[in-house]
């Protein structure tokens, strides 16, 4: 005899229909389903293209080759990883000519003094306001800008249309219209042009503060360079006969002049509007990660090293003459310091280390103390670029000042730069599959714009 059900169980059975009808009607996925990607998102693969098999400029000066020796083959792992020294410093004539362009629509709008904004009381709302209205908004899950792993992002200043800039471990620099679209026959295309003008890996990129057409790039190959963003040209800045590798560098603000850091516990002075020769103080045992300079007391220089220490240093002490240069502070780690940067205001000083802590350290009166320290899993291992807490210096960032660093669970994490609280994470599961380890701010720009890069030379844009 079947069995009668109970009102109980009819009504049961009813409300699990009822259910089931109101997520099919919502999108929401029952227990078990995998939820389907959204259709408006592409997958970005690039065309290959055929690798011209000599560079443009082939001296050996330029490449950083020594003379030619007779020597073993390289394996088939050397080989790959070195993909010999060729450097790319000119598109194919179709491209630059697009890319000219393009580059057209970024005047030189960078303004030539100092931004003269009032800070605020501490306040996270504003800055929580701003996250919730984030979105990675182009039709790209994510874009290759890069062949390998990001090493360095920035925006072009220009606050009227998005163009950002990646640069990976070989010594490519990526440039990508964020907004653009471009059609080819096999549909459309994100807007990337790709060159190679290192021959190792870019360690730090900087536009000019005062001429946003130069973008300033250094690399372990021992070079600086800059892009000319007007004629889309590199020149090589000249640093003598001095071959350093470079892992960091700042301009002051006058763009008269960079700091350069080195992986040999060195920093080094150039004068970028002559000839003349570096400068080089001897100032820790090992490699800088990070130089930066105060952006209101001007005279205070900021390194992140290995030795387990970020200093703060009076740069108008140095003096050639002397090994015995002293920092002004000597903040120790419980290991290696993989950032310090200085906050907008000038006031803050926030280090990122592989002891997995964020700290910031308050600037008074020319006294350093701790004011927090962040629990952070900086351990970001072999293939993911290490994490740096970068400062939004935007006016929103100056008001409510504030930072981002990557995650190894993937979101980017937004801290306030006052309480050292957590404001909120950027996180879009759709589309982040890799860890962002390379985050930067858009500094011009009205509402939020934060641009990523992660260990593939793929990237998103939140705006």
């Amino acid at each position: 005899m079947a069995h009668k059900l109970s009102d109980y169980e009819k009504q049961r059975l009813k409300n699990i229909e009822n259910n089931a009808k109101l997520l099919k009607e919502l999108h929401v996925p029952l227990a078990g389903q995998k939820r389907p990607a959204p259709t408006s998102i592409k997958k970005h693969v690039p065309k290959k293209k055929i690798e011209p098999k000599a560079p443009t400029r082939v001296s050996a000066r330029l490449r950083g080759a020594a003379p030619e020796t007779v020597e073993s083959l390289p394996t088939e792992k050397e080989e790959k990883n070195n993909q010999t020294d060729l450097r790319v410093d000119r598109l194919e004539e179709a491209d630059q000519k697009e890319f000219l362009q393009m580059l057209k629509k970024f005047p030189n709008t960078q303004p030539t003094t100092k931004k003269e904004l009032e800070a605020e009381e501490n306040s996270d709302a504003e800055v929580s306001k701003a996250l919730q209205e984030l979105q990675i908004r182009h039709s790209w899950q994510t874009v290759k800008v890069v062949t390998e792993r990001i090493t360095n992002c920035v925006f072009h200043p220009s606050p009227g249309k998005l163009l950002g800039c990646g640069a990976d471990v070989i010594g490519q620099l990526g440039f990508w219209d964020v907004e653009g679209v471009k059609e080819t026959e096999d549909g459309d295309e994100p807007v990337v042009y790709k060159y190679r003008p290192h021959t190792r890996s870019i360690t730090d990129l900087r536009f000019s503060p005062v001429d946003s057409t130069k973008l300033y790039s250094s690399s372990y190959d021992g070079t600086l360079q800059y892009f000319d963003m007007e004629k889309a040209v590199f020149t090589e800045v000249s640093l003598g006969d001095d071959s350093l590798p470079l892992t960091s560098m700042v301009i002051t603000q006058d763009g008269h002049s960079a700091w350069l850091a080195t992986s040999m516990g060195e920093i080094a002075h150039k004068d970028l509007r002559s000839n003349s020769k570096i400068s080089v103080y001897s100032l820790r045992t090992k490699k800088i990660g990070t130089i930066d300079l105060n952006p209101v007391h001007e005279h205070l220089l900021a390194i992140g090293s290995n030795d387990r220490t970020a200093t703060v240093w009076d740069h108008r002490s140095f003096s050639t003459e002397t090994d015995s240069i002293t920092p002004l502070h000597e903040l120790e780690h419980g290991y290696a310091v993989t950032s310090a940067y200085w906050s907008p205001r000038g006031d803050r000083l926030a280090t990122a280390s592989y002891d997995d802590f964020i700290r910031l350290f308050t600037l008074k009166n020319e006294d350093m103390t701790l004011h927090s320290a962040i629990p952070h899993n900086n351990h970001t291992g072999k293939w993911v670029t290490n994490f740096r807490a970068r400062w939004n210096t935007s006016p929103l960032g100056y008001r409510h000042q504030h930072m981002a660093v990557g995650n190894m669970k993937h979101p980017v994490n937004i801290y306030s730069g006052e309480s050292g609280n957590l404001i909120g994470d950027l996180y879009d599961s759709d589309r982040i599959t890799a860890v962002p380890s390379v985050v930067q701010f858009h500094p011009n720009t009205t509402s939020m714009a934060v641009l990523c890069g992660n260990g593939s030379g793929r990237m998103v844009c939140w705006t």
